[in-house]
């Protein structure tokens, strides 16, 4: 069954887009969400929350290295 992982590019703490995805696995939504991080450019991180009983619960991050 696949969860529903949401997706927040910030630049400077500043929120600068946002998007959700039906995914397999903890493993592939850090996998979307490096690639993700090329996709927006001009972010320097994204947040990775999880679907879980009415609620998002933050997993974690990826910091775009320049």
């Amino acid at each position: 069954m696949k969860d529903i992982y949401s997706f927040v590019a910030k630049k400077n703490n500043a929120i600068m887009d946002c998007d959700s995805y039906q995914l397999n696995s903890k493993d592939d939504a850090y996998e979307m969400a490096g690639n993700l991080s090329y996709i927006y450019m001009d972010v320097n991180i994204v947040e990775i929350f999880k679907y879980e009983h009415k609620n998002f619960v933050f997993i974690g991050s990826v910091e775009v290295k320049e």
